[in-house]
């Protein structure tokens, strides 16, 4: 499966949850899907959801794409979709669960668009408000500058949550070596000095790979 944003896509969850094992993160992997693939892909307004697991085996992350909040609100309520805060966070050997809901902003394209990525990022960031997520927002357009011809990006899509204070970023690329030269780029770390400036309590990172994709039935 290609993976592009959904430009139908008005609100999007990230579960992440932190497993003490890597048995701990398959069997967590296992739930997800199964739940996502017998309910919540026949929830009205229910785009797509992806699974990835961090390259170290600890941490799941769940993203999913729904057309509105009231769309997931409404899959929450009706029993069509768990919650997975509620249905995995006691689970043994689950130390943690943190969630994320939001709107996706516009992002940046790479040369391999469309292509299935091999890594995943996804960065959180607390912000200290709305003018950080706009002074933020400016950072980002202008990294695209370069960023959208670098070797084997495929994209970055950014999601603010309601408040304005948590910023997820969903950096894609085609292939390991694509992401090692990004992050070997002095411009990331020239960026990441910027963008300390308008945190308010350091950021989490998880590079993943992709375990599972659902698609709406």
């Amino acid at each position: 499966m290609t993976d592009t944003p959904a430009p139908e896509a008005g609100f999007v969850t990230f579960d992440v949850l932190a497993a003490e094992r890597p048995e701990t993160a398959d069997e967590l992997v296992d739930a997800i899907v199964a739940e996502s693939t017998a309910r919540t892909r026949h929830s009205p307004g229910f785009i797509s959801s992806r699974v990835h697991v961090s390259t170290d085996r600890r941490t799941v992350v769940h993203r999913g794409q729904w057309r509105g909040a009231a769309d997931h609100r409404n899959a929450l309520a009706g029993g069509r979709t768990p919650d997975v805060l509620t249905a995995l966070s006691n689970r043994p050997g689950v130390r943690a669960v943190t969630a994320f809901r939001g709107a996706p902003a516009p992002g940046i394209d790479g040369p391999r668009l469309g292509a299935r990525p091999e890594y995943v990022a996804v960065a959180t960031r607390h912000l200290h408000g709305r003018e950080s997520f706009d002074t933020l927002m400016d950072l980002l357009a202008r990294s695209g500058e370069w960023k959208r011809h670098h070797r084997g990006f495929i994209s970055t899509t950014p999601h603010i949550s309601p408040d304005g204070r948590t910023f997820v970023n969903y950096v894609m690329w085609a292939d390991e070596n694509s992401y090692h030269a990004w992050m070997a780029d002095p411009r990331i770390s020239e960026g990441q000095e910027e963008v300390a400036r308008l945190e308010e309590a350091p950021p989490e990172y998880v590079l993943c790979t992709v375990a599972a994709d659902i698609e709406a039935a």
